[in-house]
């Protein structure tokens, strides 16, 4: 069976733009809220309670000199909240179209894999043009760790939304068998 026998006897229902949209929403809000999870247990066991949201809201209103001498202000804390949603949200909406194109050609698995290191690779390179000073405040390890329980979260959500996925994943790597 060829690659485009496989794509024509598994296609699904075609997912509705609100179906996308709402998934989007949901997986996003999902990663965001790993990760506002994740740095919000790392700042308590460090003993200053939101602390990262703080450090990253200063810097994305007042620059990198900013994260010098760090306050724990509401407004740098719900600036860099509401910062965070948003871009999970849009990275969600992305995630979520991709699937239901995957429910239709299952070689969008490797451009979701693709996009999953390349937003790994793209939060190092991001932390590189801010600078040392972000560096040594948020430790990559930290972050790490962030984005994979971030991407396992939405990936979870996603893949209880499209329940085929993984069968079709295995169908790629079958062989093609003779006709």
């Amino acid at each position: 069976m060829t690659t485009d026998q496989i794509a024509e006897s598994n296609v699904g229902p075609k997912a509705s733009v609100s179906d996308i949209l709402l998934d989007g929403l949901f997986a996003g809000m999902i990663g965001a809220l790993v990760v506002a999870a994740w740095f919000l247990v790392l700042d308590l066991v460090g003993g200053r309670p939101l602390w990262t949201p703080a450090m990253l809201g200063s810097l994305l209103l007042h620059g990198t000199g900013a994260v010098q001498h760090v306050i724990v202000r509401p407004l740098e804390v719900a600036a860099y909240t509401a910062f965070h949603f948003l871009v999970f949200i849009a990275v969600g909406v992305a995630l979520s179209f991709l699937m239901t194109l995957f429910d239709r050609f299952p070689i969008m698995f490797f451009v979701l894999l693709v996009l999953f290191l390349c937003l790994q690779a793209g939060f190092f390179v991001l932390d590189a043009i801010l600078g040392a000073e972000l560096m040594h405040q948020l430790r990559p390890w930290a972050v790490v760790i962030a984005n994979v329980l971030a991407a396992g979260a939405m990936a979870l959500y996603l893949w209880r939304r499209h329940p085929d996925v993984l069968r079709r994943v295995e169908q790629l790597w079958q062989e093609e068998e003779p006709s």
